[in-house]
Order: structure tokens, then sequence, then C-alpha cells
């Protein structure tokens, strides 16, 4: 018995270790079957695991030169320490305070943003920067929105008289919005260049309450500028401050932009607005040469002026009149002038050198304007004598009389 349990044990053992050095030889493993259903248990991770269960704030409406203030949550759910540095935001938003910077396991800490609104107007969304020592979320963006409300506004922002006629008066209307909680009223007003008081009046009246249609506005004011007869001519650029109770922080400042015309006028390339020169150039005797210059009469008689020639010199130009247009929106009124050189023209010169110019008198029907005198500079060229040419004469073409 003893010699064949010692054959079994022998037998065991040859069998195991040939088993081993198989499983050696093509590396196989040994591991336990693995029951249908079950997965196969992730390493356990020991670093830091930053959440945040809200990173995003909505302030809604503010107003400006408002401060508003919002605390995010963060949380640690890993195994070790958390450590959190606010970073550079990408506004003039501020981290104001941070509870603890470092985080224990299991354990929250809180941020403050702190947003100022300043002088910005209309939607935002902006946010700040959070550094963490997770490798999986090395960093997080708190990030806050809403809409900053001015605490006033002019609609249109800009009044802008065009085709103005410093003969004429004209009105022009804007509402100013406040937006406060509080109820503003409106003291009085001023110029920014006092000594146009005599050519702009200014009036304003409140909306009642009941027909103020702006959101969020809580009071209103139809404003009125009117331009008096005699604004000096050319472009202007005002504006009409407001004084207030309670007063803002900003001015209250209506801008009053234009151009302000006479109430007729003529130009074109050829026409030198200083001297009132019209260069007809350099030409041939019997070439009906064409010059056109535009007018625009603008003002209260812009569509009862009839434009005739009167006299000119050299003699016998003639006028013609184009189809009138009228012009921003209706305050102006252009004609096409071509004055037109008659072929039987002598020669001669005018306004060249120190020979005395031409002229043109125009009649218009207007008032204040009823003629305008035009100088002249031509050089009326006497025709090529075709004859000679023709037979290669040499003979030199007449002089200019001087």
């Amino acid at each position: 018995m003893k010699i064949f349990a010692c054959a079994m044990v022998a037998v065991g053992l040859g069998i195991g270790l040939g088993f081993l050095r198989t499983v050696a030889e093509f590396s196989w493993t040994i591991e336990p079957p693995l029951l249908a259903g079950t997965r196969e248990a992730e390493p356990l991770k020991t670093g830091p695991k930053l959440m945040v269960p809200n990173n995003i704030h909505a302030f809604g409406r503010m107003y400006q030169n408002q401060t508003g203030s919002h605390t995010f949550l963060l949380r640690n759910e890993g195994l070790s320490e958390l450590k959190i540095v606010p970073g550079k935001p990408s506004c003039k938003c501020t981290v104001s305070k941070v509870s603890r910077k470092k985080i224990p396991p299991g354990e929250t800490a809180q941020v403050t943003l702190t947003w100022k609104t300043g002088k910005s107007k209309g939607k935002y969304r902006k946010r700040a920067p959070i550094e963490t020592n997770d490798p999986e979320q090395p960093t997080v963006q708190l990030k806050i929105e809403g809409t900053v409300t001015p605490a006033f506004a002019f609609k249109p922002p800009t009044l802008f008289a065009s085709g103005l006629a410093n003969d004429t008066e004209k009105e022009l209307e804007a509402k100013l919005f406040f937006y406060g909680k509080k109820k503003v009223e409106l003291l009085g007003q001023e110029l920014s260049r006092p000594e146009l008081e005599s050519h702009l009046s200014v009036h304003y009246e409140p909306i009642a309450n009941e027909q103020i249609t702006e959101a969020y506005a809580t009071t209103g004011y139809t404003i009125r500028v009117k331009f008096l007869p005699g604004m000096p001519i050319g472009n202007f650029h005002e504006a009409v401050v407001f004084s207030t109770e309670p007063p803002m922080i900003q001015p209250v400042r209506l801008n009053v932009n234009g151009t302000v015309r006479k109430p007729v006028n003529i130009f074109g390339p050829q026409l030198d607005r200083k001297t009132q020169t019209l260069n007809m150039g350099k030409v041939s005797a019997g070439s009906g040469k064409e010059v056109k210059l535009l007018m625009q009469v603008a003002g209260r008689y812009r569509d009862k002026v009839k434009i005739e020639m009167s006299k000119s010199e050299p003699p016998g130009i003639q006028l013609k009149i184009g189809p009138s247009l009228l012009l921003a929106k209706g305050t102006l009124r252009q004609f096409p002038l071509i004055f037109i050189l008659p072929e039987d023209t002598k020669p001669g010169l005018y306004g060249v050198g120190t020979h005395p110019g031409g002229k043109i008198v125009l009649t218009t029907g207007h008032p204040d304007y009823p003629e305008i005198e035009l100088r002249v500079k031509l050089e009326v060229a006497p025709l090529e004598n075709t004859a000679a040419q023709n037979t290669n004469s040499t003979e030199s073409p007449p002089e200019i009389k001087k």
C-alpha cells in the first residue's frame, strides 16, 4: 500500500509540473471565469475630482453702473485634496471671494463672482476661469449672463436735419425714456453752444404712464427741437443737454446734427464756388460747346422758382433746363442747367490773363435771390482754314484780338 501511495503521488506531481511548464511556455494566464452579466471592476481612482452643480448664472436684467454678485459651489468627489486657483476673467467681472483654495475629499468650496455693469448695455455673457489639479478637468469656466438696460435712451439717438434751408422753420421730434426704478423729472436744458439759442428752440412734455410702450421704461418725455430761420450756413454738430432729478451719472445728451443750405445753390465740376467762376475752357469757334451745372433750391420757394437767362458775355450763350428732381425727402429741388455756346461765337479771350471775364446772369423768381451772376472764363479760338490745310499752306491762323 505504501508503495502504491507513493506511486500515485509521483504521478500527480508529474502531471502538475507538466501543466505548469506548458502554461509558462505558451504564456497562458490562470484567471477565474467571469460569471454571465458581470463586468471587470475598474481600478480605484485616488486623485481629486471636481464637480460643479451649475457653472452658469443668469443675472437677468440689470441697469448701468450696477453691481451684481453670485456664489458658485465647487465639490471634490475624489479621494485626495482638490486645489483651485482663480484665473484671469474675460471681462470686468472679478472673483471677489474664495472660501478655500484646498478642498478635502467629499467637501465643498464657495467662489463668488462679482460683475459691474458700468456703461455697457445690451445682452452679455462673460466667464471667469478656475484652474484645478483635477487631471480630467484642469480648468472650469464659471459663466454669467444677462442684459444691461441703460439708465436712459433717446429714440432716435440723434436728430438729423437734412436739406435744411436757412430761411425756413423745421421741427424734429425724439422720445426720451428712463429705465430706472424711480421716476425721473426733467428740470431744464441748455445748448452746447449758447449762441444758437436764437436759432434753436427746445420744448418737452411728459408721456402719460399708460402711453409708455417702451419695455422696462418707467418715465418718458417727448422732446421737440425747432430750427428757426437764420441758422448759420454749413454743417453743424450740436447737442441739447438736460438736467434731471435725480441726477444721472452720464449726461442726458441729445445730439442734433445736420446741414444748413443756402436757399439757392449752384455747383458743378467746372464751377469755382468761391469765386462763382464758370470755366468753359478752350474751344474752337463754331463748336457748340456745352457745360452742365446743377442748381438746388431749398426752403419754402423750392417749387416756385423759374430760372431764365437774362444776359451773357460773350453774347448768345443759351440755357437749357433739364427735368427737376426732389431730393432729401422732398425738401430740396434740383435742376440741371446746360449752358450752350452758340456756333457763331466770335474768337476771343474772357477772363484769361488780363482780359476781362465774361458773365452769365440768371433770374430765378426767388424773392431773396432774384438774380444770380456767374463769371465766365473762356478762350474761343478761330476755326482753322480748311482750304489752306488741304494745300499744305504755311499761312498762320489769324491772331486772336486782345
